[in-house]
């Protein structure tokens, strides 16, 4: 008899572990990032849609200390038996140097980060008041 509610309250407590770390799963992964820049407002966020459509801002930078859009190259390295890749993260240049990475996804393929590269500066250097990207 012991023996039994031993062993439901292991596998209780499997269970529930199971069930918390996909909840955080969820909630900590993101299906769309979207950056919004006000030129009015004088500010960049990006807006992070997690796996349970939940939304949460994050303030970045002021729109007015951009001074252009880039890139860092990061090389992951490989072990015995996988090779190592590159990945880039699409950045902000501020006026002070400093970088602000703008979305947590990396990307893989360089062909897609220019393209985003390209749409981000051309909206920067147009006349609209908000600049809005996209990441899925």
């Amino acid at each position: 008899m012991k023996f039994q509610q031993k062993y439901d309250f292991t596998s209780i407590i499997i269970i529930l572990f199971i069930i918390l770390v996909v909840v955080i799963g969820l909630l900590t992964n993101y299906k769309q990032e979207t950056l919004v820049c006000s030129k009015a407002d004088d500010i960049c966020f990006v807006e992070k849609t997690n796996m349970l459509n939940m939304k949460s801002r994050k303030k970045l930078v002021k729109y007015s200390d951009i001074v252009d859009v880039s890139y860092i190259k990061q090389k992951i390295k490989g072990n015995r038996y996988a090779n190592g890749y590159t990945e880039y993260l699409l950045i902000f240049t501020l006026k002070n140097n400093d970088r602000e990475i703008i979305f947590s996804k990396s990307f893989f393929e360089k062909d897609e980060l220019f393209k985003y590269i390209k749409d981000l500066r051309t909206q920067i250097y147009s006349d609209k008041n908000e600049i809005i990207l996209n990441r899925d």
